[in-house]
């Protein structure tokens, strides 16, 4: 087994953190691994690699999790961005990266469309702890279309609908 300080961000990587924040870095875990280290923060998650910095907010995280076979750490953003990274170990890091895109979610609808335009799932998030606005995004499940101007009236609609019971 791994010695246990070896998981932990050395005092250059926190004030390197520190720098990049603007202020004082609150590491819930880290892990590391080849190409850099992986912390997370109660707001957002850090990706340090020999090329720079990835701050990601977890609003922006839509899915991800862990493939204990290849040690690697995988996740897409709301853009369709995908990124994995791979690490040592994977300590409570894999948990308590999936807790935190779960506490951004403040409510999760699957609705299926009428006419047989599919499914589509709506999402409301906002940072984890805070009374920040609720962001809204919508994916398209299966084979719905969202560049379908049917869809997109629909969706609109529904996200309307939604968001009226929750804001």
């Amino acid at each position: 087994m791994a010695d246990r300080a070896s998981h932990k961000l050395t005092r250059d990587e926190v004030a390197a953190l520190r720098n990049v924040l603007g202020r004082s870095p609150d590491v819930l875990v880290s892990a590391r691994g080849p190409q850099g280290f992986v912390a997370l923060l109660r707001d957002r998650m850090v990706v340090r690699r020999e090329q720079g910095w990835q701050l990601i907010a977890w609003v922006d995280v839509q899915r991800g999790g862990w493939d204990s076979e290849d040690q690697r750490l995988y996740w897409q953003l709301v853009d369709g961005t995908r990124s994995e990274i791979t690490l040592n170990q994977n300590s409570v890091l894999a948990y308590a990266f999936a807790e935190r895109v779960r506490a951004s979610i403040v409510v999760s609808r699957q609705i299926q469309l009428d006419d047989g335009l599919g499914t589509v799932l709506v999402v409301g998030r906002r940072q984890p702890g805070s009374d920040d606005p609720i962001s809204w995004q919508v994916e398209g499940l299966g084979r719905c279309d969202l560049n379908d101007p049917r869809v997109q009236s629909m969706v609109l609609g529904l996200v309307e609908e939604t968001r009226s019971e929750f804001e």
